[in-house]
């Protein structure tokens, strides 16, 4: 009867533990950030950070919800009190799947400072466009000649240009200076793709003084890529 009963508390814990798991995935915002030897640390150990790049996100690990914080440690830093040094972020309830960015920060033990984006799709859609501004002004981009405002905060503005794949005229302004764009283009559209864009200060006056950091994720991509992880010997069907 003990036995019956330890099983069925053990199960009761699993099936808790499996409830709050979260799916997330990384993205490293420079080259040096992504080169670095990092880890997320989970109730069962911890588990190495593999392939980041700034360009596109990691794959998805699966991570303690509720008050548990996410944790990363920096193995590649001199160890904290006999520790690897670490950062922790509280995940926000209701996120479904969050998107950790690894921001390079020098106050910080880790030399890390966390954000988290909802990344989910049925929030961020395919085909639409997101915009998270970091130049610290005000900020409008212009499409099709509709104006979106994007005030300057983590909190992104979404766009859904919407209809089939066709070419975009794009500009975008300081807020209180509407009569000059600080950058103008032609941007190739698809409904199966999705945008998330980082507007940074530009670094080079050449190019202006705002910068744009593009993260595209396609659909038709993931898709095949799940099918050759199907096969056993990870080849693709024909």
């Amino acid at each position: 009867m003990q036995t019956q009963l330890l099983i069925l508390a053990l199960a009761g814990l699993l099936a808790s533990e499996s409830l709050l798991a979260i799916p997330i995935r990384v993205l490293a915002w420079d080259h040096e950030v992504a080169g670095r030897k990092l880890a997320i640390v989970q109730i069962k150990g911890q588990e190495i950070i593999q392939a980041m790049h700034p360009s596109r996100r990691t794959g998805t690990y699966q991570v303690s919800g509720g008050d548990q914080p996410l944790v990363i440690q920096a193995l590649d830093r001199p160890l904290v009190e006999e520790e690897p040094a670490s950062s922790g972020i509280k995940i926000p309830a209701g996120l479904k799947q969050p998107l950790l960015i690894l921001l390079p920060d020098a106050k910080s033990a880790t030399g890390l400072r966390l954000v988290l984006l909802e990344d989910d799709t049925s929030g961020f859609p395919w085909g639409s466009i997101r915009f998270v501004n970091a130049c610290g002004k005000k900020l409008a981009f212009v499409m099709d000649k509709k104006v979106f405002p994007i005030p300057p905060s983590w909190d992104p503005v979404q766009t859904d240009p919407g209809g089939s794949a066709r070419n975009l005229d794009v500009q975008l302004f300081f807020y209180d200076k509407p009569e000059r764009p600080v950058y103008s283009s032609v941007w190739e559209y698809h409904p199966e793709e999705r945008v998330l864009v980082f507007l940074i200060p530009g670094e080079d006056p050449r190019l202006g003084p705002v910068a744009m950091k593009m993260i595209s994720e396609d659909r038709r991509l993931l898709a095949a890529m799940a099918e050759v992880e199907k096969k056993p010997d990870g080849s693709a069907k024909p």
